[in-house]
């Protein structure tokens, strides 16, 4: 077993210089990967007689941005999507954009610029809705006002958020 962990090839694995999305998606969490082109990927290929791969992936997306939202709305005790939406939009655009044909350091730039920017947004729109959620009470508890953001309608009298 050490023999094997020591002999593990890292050039098949290298995530950071990847240069397309879809190659970044399959190299940085392998688990994840694994499970997903396995348990939801193949089995929905199988399902459709392999005539659907778009849906598949699309499926394949669905399925992960979901997990990630309710791991996310857990750990922050609200619902508020913008994951969910980073995936399907800009996630599923950049991994047909940003392809495996895409060769050469600028793309890895690229790439890189386009994750670091969403992290940015994402952790800008989470600290928001955070605060909202904070400081801004349920006027009455309905399922509306439960899954509707916060941030958008709160205001306070001393003219914070």
């Amino acid at each position: 077993m050490l023999y094997f962990i020591l002999d593990f090839d890292l050039t098949s694995q290298d995530w950071w210089n990847s240069t397309s999305f879809a190659n970044y998606y399959r190299t940085w969490n392998v688990v994840v990967h694994d499970w997903l082109y396995y348990y939801v990927y193949r089995d929905f290929l199988w399902l459709s007689q392999k005539r659907f791969r778009a849906v598949a992936m699309l499926f394949v997306f669905t399925v992960s941005a979901v997990v990630h939202e309710y791991i996310l709305a857990i750990c922050f005790g609200f619902f508020y999507p913008v994951l969910f939406c980073l995936f399907m939009c800009f996630g599923m655009m950049f991994n047909f954009i940003l392809h495996d044909q895409r060769k050469g350091p600028i793309w890895n730039v690229i790439m890189w610029t386009a994750l670091f920017l969403g992290q940015g947004v994402i952790i800008c729109l989470y600290s928001q809705e955070w605060y909202a959620q904070r400081y801004c009470p349920l006027k009455e508890p309905s399922f509306l006002e439960l899954v509707t953001p916060r941030s958008w309608s709160c205001q306070r009298p001393d003219g914070g958020l």
